[in-house]
């Protein structure tokens, strides 16, 4: 099954492509990892955790601060990032 793709909204270095990506996860010692569609601006949040970094299911962002809109549109307070 192939990867999910990586969105960038803002930030990337000169239009090269990002080689890695950064995922939303919980901050308990067991991670676990926050599964979603692209959230949309004033949308109704909606996310399941699931246990594994699972590619073909999550959702990767291209970097921290499109990472970071996306949690505050899912209305999640704590959380990490992890860069694959």
């Amino acid at each position: 099954m192939p990867r999910r793709e990586t969105i960038t909204y803002s930030g990337e270095a000169g239009g090269r492509a990002s080689t890695h990506a950064y995922y939303l996860a919980t901050t308990h010692d067991v991670m676990g990892f926050y599964c979603f569609d692209e959230p949309k601006e004033g949308g109704e949040p909606s996310y399941a955790v699931i246990d594994q970094l699972d590619r073909t299911r999550l959702l990767g962002a291209g970097n921290k601060q499109t990472a970071k809109i996306w949690a505050m549109r899912l209305g999640l307070t704590k959380y990490v990032y992890v860069r694959v």
